[in-house]
């Protein structure tokens, strides 16, 4: 048995916190007793004496933080996974996010499909696998240091189903598509997540998606990043709704912003109004956010979907070509139909000069890494950025990563304050110099910030946001909460030295101060160093 004795209870549900003891044996929590408060005849807290004994006080205890929104899938068999996520707090996280996720994929498909998801994933690992089921064995049988569950991506599905083809499902593509995802639901996915901002998925309209969706109708929830975060939002949280109500299933909004200055104290009002009219209405959302003013994506985000239409390897290949960057350039700067389908141009929406490159493999072009596009273009003596991006993209296979210096603070504030929204990073894993500085801060940022520093929320609520709130989005009932029967994810911190390190200049540098982690009753970490690279375990839908 282990007894945490004398420190702030906060339990992740909102309520305030009180002084008080823990006991926990093995993976369960056993009891928790407010200091002063009268005990049952017999109780453990005050009965058990093998046990060791953890003095709290002045530190705040509360659950694992829950992260729903990271891109490990594959980083998870990489060496060294754990410490940065361990170091901030993060004991249980999700992968397959915005419809990117390794499985399932064909001989066929694996490189091309690898290749593009290269800037956000990372490489993936030599072990083969093809299907959900392959990949859950995976995990299985690796060493987790936290606890790792997944979405079902609906980029992968369709790449195995139909390529990157621009077309519609054909009847037996869908067929093929419905069985691969009900592969994954039958393996423990969350759900479906979708990106609509990306290619192929971009090709797919509403119907499509409901249609593919209600495979999984009353197993699992839609996490959707949306076709837009720009000026068309309100349209793009149209969409999704329908895509929810069509296929009978709760709407998760993946990183819900209002991104481009254009937008910035507007647009977001309204697309607040909607969600809230439909919450009203009895239409099940929710959203999550991280706690930046920046996002982080890929170049080829920037490139317009009917150029990569022809597929990734050949779109990427033809970059080199006059004629292709002229094509580019006119798509880009005349819009074309691009816009009215829901295309987010993010060269106008946001910028080429509040877009950073983050990656590059290669050395002559690793002098770019941390400067804008319009820097780097200037600097290369390209024609325009355009002519530089294509070139770029083209020098490296498509796998460059950006940062998008793109959102408001007070548009941040607005959504962190909202009932319905949890926490997130939206961490990327690929080979980047200069990542976001979410990937190590995220979690213990948010309270400093928020909390702490500007005391936009209180402490309680936003653990809840990192604790509670996602595990009952994700269904997962054994978590997320201090209480007896629930599994011994447990923190332990001084609130005023738990904090990120990281920062755009510096963004590998690991969060500090947390005194304790617990996964499933083990002590995975102590006085920020990692003592175990195995406390964790896959955790799927329940």
């Amino acid at each position: 048995m282990t007894l945490i004795s004398g420190g702030y209870i906060i339990d992740g549900s909102g309520s305030p916190s009180f002084i008080g003891d823990l006991l926990f044996e093995n993976e369960i929590i056993l009891e928790i007793k407010k200091n002063g408060a009268r005990t049952e005849k017999n109780h453990a807290i005050e009965n058990s004496e093998e046990r060791e004994i953890i003095n709290a006080e002045g530190k705040i205890i509360c659950p694992g933080f829950i992260d729903a929104h990271r891109h490990c899938d594959t980083a998870v068999f990489r060496e060294g996974f754990g410490d940065l996520e361990l170091k901030q707090g993060i004991t249980t996280c999700v992968a397959g996010n915005c419809g990117m996720a390794p499985a399932p994929n064909t001989p066929e498909t694996r490189e091309q499909y690898e290749n593009f998801l290269m800037p956000c994933l990372g490489p993936f690992p030599r072990e083969k696998f093809s299907s959900h089921s392959e990949y859950v064995r995976l995990l299985q049988s690796a060493k987790l240091p936290l606890n790792i569950g997944f979405f079902a991506g609906m980029g992968a599905l369709r790449v195995t189903a139909k390529g990157f083809d621009s077309s519609p499902y054909t009847k037996d593509e869908m067929k093929k598509a419905r069985a691969l995802l009900a592969e994954a639901s039958f393996n423990g996915a969350f759900g479906l997540s979708i990106g609509l901002m990306y290619i192929p998925e971009f090709y797919s309209d509403a119907d499509e998606i409901a249609c593919l969706a209600k495979e999984i109708r009353g197993r699992g929830i839609i996490a959707a990043h949306m076709r837009h975060e720009t000026n068309l939002l309100v349209s793009a949280v149209e969409e999704v709704i329908i895509i929810a109500k069509k296929a009978g299933i709760p709407l998760h909004i993946s990183h819900f912003k209002a991104a481009g200055r254009g937008t910035w104290g507007r647009t977001l009002v309204r697309a607040i109004e909607l969600i809230e009219k439909e919450r009203a209405g009895g239409t099940d959302i929710t959203v999550d956010f991280y706690p930046y003013d920046c996002g982080s994506s890929t170049l080829t985000q920037m490139i317009p979907p009917s150029y990569m239409s022809r597929g990734f390897e050949k779109a990427i290949a033809g970059l080199d070509k006059p004629d292709n960057i002229k094509w580019i350039r006119a798509l880009l700067e005349n819009g074309e139909d691009e816009t009215a389908r829901g295309w987010d141009n993010l060269s106008k929406t946001i910028g080429w000069d509040r877009t950073v490159i983050s990656s590059a493999a290669l050395t002559e072009n690793q002098k770019y890494i941390g400067k804008t596009i319009s820097e780097a273009t200037a600097e290369s003596g390209a024609e325009d950025e355009i002519a530089f991006t294509a070139k770029l993209l083209f020098s490296e296979n498509g796998k460059i990563g950006i940062i998008n210096r793109s959102m408001s603070q007070d548009d941040i504030d607005a959504i962190a304050r909202l009932s319905y929204s949890s926490l997130i990073s939206d961490s990327l894993y690929g080979d980047m110099k200069t990542p976001h500085p979410r990937l190590t801060g995220a979690f213990p940022r948010f309270l400093r910030d928020f909390a702490v520093k500007r005391k936009v929320l209180t402490t309680e609520e936003c653990i809840r946001k990192m604790t509670s709130a996602p595990a009952a989005r994700l269904g997962i009932k054994d978590k997320g909460l201090l209480s007896p029967g629930m599994r011994a994810d447990i923190l332990v911190f001084d609130p005023d030295k738990f904090r990120d390190e990281s920062d755009y200049a510096n963004p590998m540098k690991n969060a500090s101060g947390l005194s304790l982690c617990f996964i499933g009753g083990k002590k995975a970490l102590e006085e920020g160093q990692v003592l175990l690279h195995n406390a964790g375990r896959f955790e799927k839908r329940q």
